[in-house]
């Protein structure tokens, strides 16, 4: 089924970079090499882990400028009303560090006027000592500024790339003890972990139970769809996957204030291997092999907890932005009109608070 053109999206999670005139971890690359494309790509492939290399799958979407014209060549002809920026790995760790992201994307957007900046989500460290200081600069730097985001997804496994430094981060006695005066603040708490980790988003939802919590990327079940890394090599490896994830997410759903992003399970992480074929995969090829998680993730948070995403471009390795909705519009074919507004438009509107 193809996505409705005249339908309203608001897009709560996506990404913006600019290599050469942000602090990146491709900035010095792209500077020095960026005058060819080719030999630049070959080397950030050729100095890159292994890890990152598997994780992104393709460099094409991450290796070069991310702006909001790409962005909207990407969403082309869709009703796009709003989009939720979440915050990039800014690499700049002095003074008030992250804020310089969150000044650059509200800065990006007023220059421009062919997307809305609904509103942003930046990045505080918990465990530094001055979490009040640089929660005060974010929303003075930007009105948009509605909550923080902490990649807390972490594995044994060399081989899978490690987002945070360190094994349950959110039960660490400092991060725990910065996330207490994030608390005093009205805003929103996105987390994102892998599917053995949802324990960690229970145990965070439960000790708050008055922040809003969104959990990102439904999980990401690694290895689900097939091999990655030591994930996924054995269809009794990947059943193992499938139930572990399902436990985890129907115990995430029993805690009311716990919001789920149906996003980035097309990031090759996940193992469905889409960004290897010769071919893009057709919006019945990916319905075949996800249908049956998604539709566990809206059973159990049901339509008022549940916001599509594209998670762009991250998710861009795998297909491009008109196939990923084709799939979330098909996903929806039997809900009624009023809870497909909700999930493309007005959960978000009214998580983040919205104005249009």
């Amino acid at each position: 089924m193809t996505f409705p053109a005249d339908f309203p999206i608001i897009d709560p999670h996506i990404h913006q970079w600019d290599l050469k005139h942000t602090p990146r971890a491709l900035t010095w690359p792209k500077k020095l090499l960026g005058w060819n494309n080719g030999l630049y790509e070959r080397a950030i492939m050729l100095g890159a882990k292994k890890s990152d290399r598997d994780y992104v799958g393709k460099v094409d979407h991450v290796a070069h400028n991310y702006l909001p014209e790409t962005y909207r060549q990407d969403v082309r002809h869709l009703n796009l009303q709003q989009i939720v920026h979440v915050e990039a790995d800014w690499k700049d760790k002095s003074g008030l560090g992250p804020v310089g992201e969150t000044l650059w994307v509200d800065s990006l957007f007023r220059s421009q006027s062919n997307i809305d900046l609904g509103a942003l989500i930046g990045y505080v460290d918990f465990r530094k000592g001055n979490v009040l200081g640089i929660l005060d600069a974010h929303r003075k730097a930007s009105k948009k500024f509605v909550g923080v985001r902490q990649m807390l997804a972490w594995d044994h496994d060399k081989g899978i790339m490690r987002f945070c430094d360190q094994a349950k981060l959110s039960q660490d006695v400092r991060w725990r003890q910065g996330f207490d005066l994030f608390a005093r603040y009205d805003l929103s708490f996105e987390a994102w972990f892998f599917h053995h980790q949802l324990d960690e988003m229970v145990t965070l939802a439960r000790a708050y139970p008055n922040i809003r919590f969104v959990l990102c990327h439904m999980g990401t079940p690694i290895g689900l769809g097939g091999e990655f890394s030591t994930y996924g090599k054995t269809s009794k490896g990947r059943e193992s996957t499938l139930r572990q994830w399902q436990e985890g997410m129907a115990k995430v759903a029993e805690c009311p204030n716990v919001q789920v992003k149906l996003s980035g399970f097309f990031m090759p992480v996940v193992g469905w291997g889409y960004h290897l074929l010769n071919q893009p995969p057709s919006c019945e090829q990916v319905l075949d092999d996800v249908q049956p998680m998604f539709e566990f993730v809206l059973k159990h948070f049901g339509v008022d907890r549940c916001m599509f995403a594209s998670n762009f471009p991250m998710d861009k390795a795998s297909m491009s932005f008109a196939t990923l909705y084709d799939l979330y519009w098909t996903l929806c074919e039997g809900m009624e009109h009023d809870d497909k507004i909700k999930v493309f438009h007005d959960n978000a509107k009214t998580h983040y608070r919205l104005h249009n």
